[in-house]
């Protein structure tokens, strides 16, 4: 569909979409309306057949059908792995080190950073591992979801065997920002300047060792968490079911508890993914694993197991449908012409020593409500390269604030694919996943602008 240029009325769907997710709470209604009135900016009165003409053409465009095919590898190996009794087996082992509260905050920040391949698995897998043990010691699940979800992205970035560097070398080598001929090069190099990830990791780590204090949703469900034992509300968890912490010891069962069952797994799935730089093959590396080990253990019959296998895929599909709603957004965006509009309004301020900054400060605001942080990267770095260059300004610096308004997308995101992945693992709602980080992402984010005005006064 040809693109339109509605100026600022291309921004409704958007708002709208916002407007009811801080009023009703819910996802699907929320982008389900957006997209409506985007259809029918769009198409008028024409807007039934715009709308399912966008939601094909976000299904067709591949983004959507791979990540719910993740998301359905990640139910099956989840589901698997909890009906086997794997993970149980691993966090009661995992329990015996992780015996205090503050202790099984370490290991959940220590994991992220182990799991530094791919922000999807490391999502998955430290929510999988650590979801029980953090139950038990009373941390609310908005605490977990957000120290899950900053030691994904932002460990992923902060490492340049990722699958985030790999993409940024690639896109910055593709718009002639390299260093000794490469764009990994370039990377490597701007690293000091990946601001956003190193304050919210650290952030993160002061959190769990009590020198910063917990605010927002997150500071009222740790303080519910611990006079109650609720560590979920009903109006939080994704089926509308309350979850408490479990106060036993688990001493009787200690002795038996195997961890090298659920490891060996977490093993395969990072080996085959640094080996096949895909996270879907891993994913279905890791299944077979499991599946493998079962039979052997004869824990359940195989058909017992593909019931449960569909079973995690149909506990995924509020997160499916949400995915293809908020990517048929992003495409009635590209229709009416919100990112040119962006790019319109944000060229006029570029200028200088603050180039960097007002990059960052602009693209982190767009990701944040348009979603699209790797999409948002490729379309805006073909823009401020140039300027940089025609300005006279470090272009890598002006480069790595693009990654660091990814990253705040990435954990800020109320639809984005880490939230969504994070918070079906941990089950509760992506709206309440995005509002436990929001308070620590807005300073981070304020910080690291701050960051970037230093940056170019010093660097040019």
């Amino acid at each position: 569909m040809e693109t339109m240029n509605l100026g600022f009325i291309s921004l409704i769907p958007t708002i709208v979409m916002f407007v009811f997710v801080f009023w009703t709470k819910r996802m699907i209604l929320s982008f389900t309306a957006a997209t409506l009135v985007g259809a029918v900016l769009i198409g008028g009165l024409n807007f039934p057949s715009v709308w399912l003409d966008q939601l094909q053409t976000a299904w067709s465009a591949g983004t959507c059908g791979y990540l719910i095919i993740m998301l359905s590898l990640f139910g099956i190996l989840i589901k698997l792995l909890d009906v086997s009794g794997y993970a149980l087996e691993f966090a009661n082992w995992l329990g015996k080190y992780a015996n205090t509260r503050k202790k099984a905050m370490i290991i959940t920040f220590i994991l992220g950073w182990l799991i530094f391949v791919d922000d999807y698995l490391n999502n998955m897998a430290v929510s999988t591992a650590m979801k029980k043990i953090c139950d038990k010691h009373r941390i609310p699940r908005t605490l977990f979801g957000f120290l899950v979800n900053c030691t994904a992205a932002p460990v992923c970035v902060l490492i340049p065997v990722s699958t985030w560097a790999v993409f940024y070398a690639g896109l910055f080598e593709e718009n002639g920002v390299t260093v000794n001929g490469t764009g990994l090069g370039a990377y490597i190099s701007g690293m000091p300047f990946l601001f956003y990830p190193a304050i919210l990791l650290l952030i993160c780590f002061l959190i769990i060792i009590g020198v910063f204090p917990l605010i927002g949703i997150t500071k009222k469900d740790n303080e519910l968490a611990m006079k109650t034992g609720i560590v979920c509300s009903k109006e939080e968890n994704l089926e509308g079911k309350e979850l408490y912490a479990d106060d036993s010891t688990g001493s009787d069962t200690m002795i038996k508890n195997n961890p090298l069952k659920f490891f060996f797994t977490m093993v395969v799935i990072v080996t085959v993914t640094l080996i096949t730089q895909n996270v879907m093959v891993a994913c279905m590396g890791a299944i077979a694993t499991v599946v493998v080990i079962i039979l052997i253990e004869k824990k359940l019959k195989l058909t017992e197991i593909f019931t449960n296998a569909f079973e995690g895929i149909a506990s995924m599909l509020m997160v499916d449908v949400t995915i293809a709603l908020a990517l048929t957004l992003v495409e009635i965006n590209k229709v009416t012409g919100m990112t040119g509009y962006v790019i319109d309004v944000l060229t006029p301020l570029l200028n200088g020593s603050i180039f960097a900054a007002i990059v960052f400060a602009f693209c982190g605001a767009y990701v944040f409500f348009a979603g699209g942080f790797w999409d948002g990267s490729m379309i805006f770095a073909p823009i401020v390269v140039p300027i940089a260059v025609a300005l006279g300004v470090n272009p890598i610096l002006s480069c790595m604030a693009l990654v660091c308004a990814a990253t705040l997308g990435s954990t800020t995101f109320v639809a984005g694919d880490a939230i969504m992945i994070t918070s079906g693992a941990i089950e509760i709602k992506p709206y309440y996943q995005m509002l436990g980080t929001f308070p620590y992402a807005l300073i981070s984010y304020i910080l690291t602008t701050i960051c970037f005005v230093i940056a170019g006064f010093i660097i040019g």
